[in-house]
């Protein structure tokens, strides 16, 4: 776990649905002030990464009831140990993918966002005059 002032990290074990069954795969959460509206998820592939990046509301909103009609969609569901879950469904034109996260994990995570960045204000930590004066600045 890492974690500083602008940014929070956290190892998450998910549970990868395919259509040949289930399997674990190592992941992490991600939140930047930087980019305060998004979160990200990081799959942890052989030698290489995948992240996918969305809406930290839509995240916030799918914990409690089902959220997205996009690319990604989240709900929150039981998994067959009856145990509380997060349902990440992921979409693109290459494929899909369903990955079930503990819900523990999602909601310290999204605690600890609220920390770096309360919700609300995220307007207020954007860079805009920076980044338009990186524009403007001739080489």
């Amino acid at each position: 776990m890492e974690a500083n002032p602008q940014s929070i990290s956290r190892h998450v074990i998910l549970e990868l649905f395919s259509s040949s069954g289930s399997a674990p795969i190592e992941a992490e959460l991600r939140y930047n002030a930087d980019d305060p509206y998004a979160v990200a998820v990081a799959f942890q592939l052989e030698g290489s990464e995948l992240v996918w990046v969305f809406g930290r509301n839509l995240l916030m909103k799918g914990v409690v009831e089902p959220a997205g009609d996009g690319d990604v969609q989240v709900f929150p569901s039981l998994d067959g140990d009856g145990r509380l879950v997060i349902v990440l469904q992921l979409s693109s034109p290459t494929g899909w993918a369903l990955v079930e996260a503990p819900a523990r994990d999602v909601l310290n995570f999204l605690e600890a966002t609220r920390l770096v960045v309360w919700p609300g204000t995220e307007a207020d930590h954007l860079r805009v005059d920076d980044t338009i004066e990186a524009l403007l600045v001739e080489d």
